[in-house]
């Protein structure tokens, strides 16, 4: 009997231990539980996240879209941490299909490519999507990886897509094409004129495709290329950033023009592993956002005939050296030692957030957050991360200076991201 009795209160003690509230770090620990899709989740979030309807207003709702789960370390810097913003309200717009890219025309045209090879246009004012004809019909692979406009749209209607195409080898190759969008007497929007900018970059066997484009401010189209083996060969096109006109033809100031090599006079730069992001500044530099394989996610300001080193140097990786063992090569202005999975990026003109004026706003298909990184002359530092739903994979401002986020996934929403109400 005095057996059972003590295995009882022992029983009892535990339950009333378990039933208590945790303090100290045992109290923050319990904030956490196992990770989802490679992040820990609050715990305290319902497993199955709020749905919001098409036009619906997110503030009150906003403590859901907190993330304390992403403790990020970036290169030199203290951990941050996810959470709302109370600068932005946030606003769904819309749904897309495993949406690949987008790009504002005007204060009422979305332009959106989906995969595998679907352009979509948006109408800001009432919300409505039509399909764009006339989409290139080689038999694509990744299909639409990038889609941009001319700076001058407005004038010339054109746009600019990058492709990936499989050709009769099995080998996947590169292109950027461009076109006139113009909406026809029948009310469907078309695709005319189709031209290749840059045709057919080399094939290459592996999916690190790259395929990403920005106008810099000297009105020149800059293309990121795909990632293989011989990113510091200037006889290959993989890691390296192309710099053409806006018709395709070569600048004459490209640093490697007086090469005899058909690849090496597109060159801007090299040495790069995959660059997935580009974004110009107000000052003309242009940013390269980009993954760093084992080592850590990059954000370099490009040179011209810059080398950034890899594969021998990249910053704290594992195996390589360091960028400052290597003086020849350029280091990153920032890094992430945790990976973010480099998506998307824009530099913010300050119109609708003053306080973002020349600020970049970057996208990690590896969390779900959008991080504010200071570009204050040489001075880059990460200054928080805005807490999202879902990984974000495409980063917009429209022309009235809000910022559009189009999630990942089968059933992407499109938010637009507002001075907050209160």
């Amino acid at each position: 009997m005095a057996n059972r009795m003590l295995a009882f209160l022992v029983v009892g003690l535990l339950l009333a231990a378990c039933s208590a509230e945790p303090s100290g770090d045992d109290k923050i620990r319990a904030l956490v539980t196992e990770p989802v899709d490679g992040a820990a989740m609050p715990a305290h979030l319902p497993s199955r996240l709020p749905r919001f309807d098409a036009g619906t207003t997110v503030a009150a709702e906003q403590p859901a879209l907190a993330t304390e789960q992403e403790v990020r370390v970036t290169g030199g810097n203290s951990p941050v941490m996810a959470m709302p913003d109370s600068r932005f309200s946030m606003t769904e717009k819309g749904r897309f299909r495993q949406p690949r890219a987008m790009a504002f025309l005007n204060e009422d045209l979305l332009l959106v490519a989906e995969f595998p090879r679907t352009l979509k246009l948006m109408r800001v004012a009432d919300g409505s999507v039509h399909r764009v004809t006339g989409v290139p019909d080689e038999y694509f692979i990744n299909s639409l990886a990038d889609v941009v406009a001319h700076p001058n749209f407005s004038e010339n209607e054109t746009v600019y897509l990058c492709t990936i195409v499989r050709g009769a080898s099995g080998r996947d190759s590169l292109g950027v094409k461009r076109a006139r969008l113009i909406l026809g007497q029948d009310g469907i929007y078309y695709l005319v004129g189709l031209q290749d900018v840059v045709a057919s970059i080399a094939g290459f066997p592996s999916q690190e495709y790259g395929c990403r484009m920005a106008f810099g401010r000297d009105g020149k189209l800059y293309i990121s290329g795909p990632f293989r083996g011989g990113t510091q060969s200037l006889t290959l096109d993989d890691g390296k950033i192309f710099r053409v006109e806006d018709d395709g033809r070569v600048p004459a100031d490209n640093p490697f023009i007086e090469l005899n090599d058909y690849y090496a006079k597109y060159f801007w730069s090299l040495g790069h592993r995959r660059p997935d992001a580009m974004a110009a500044d107000a000052t003309g530099r242009v940013w390269v956002l980009e993954h760093g394989g084992n080592a850590a996610d990059e954000l370099n300001l490009l040179e011209r005939a810059g080398n950034y080193g890899y594969p021998i140097a990249a910053k704290d990786s594992p195996t390589l050296p360091q960028h400052e063992t290597q003086p020849s090569f350029i280091a990153p202005k920032l890094w992430w030692r945790d990976r973010i999975g480099p998506a998307s990026m824009i530099v913010h003109s300050g119109k609708m957030f003053p306080e973002l004026q020349g600020n970049a706003l970057i996208s990690g298909e590896l969390v779900s957050s959008i991080i504010h990184v200071k570009l204050s002359g040489d001075e880059v530092s990460e200054i928080s991360r805005i807490g999202m739903l879902r990984p974000i994979k495409e980063i917009e401002e429209a022309p009235d200076g809000s910022v559009w986020a189009m999630e990942s996934g089968a059933e992407a929403r499109l938010w637009r991201l507002a001075p907050s109400l209160n």
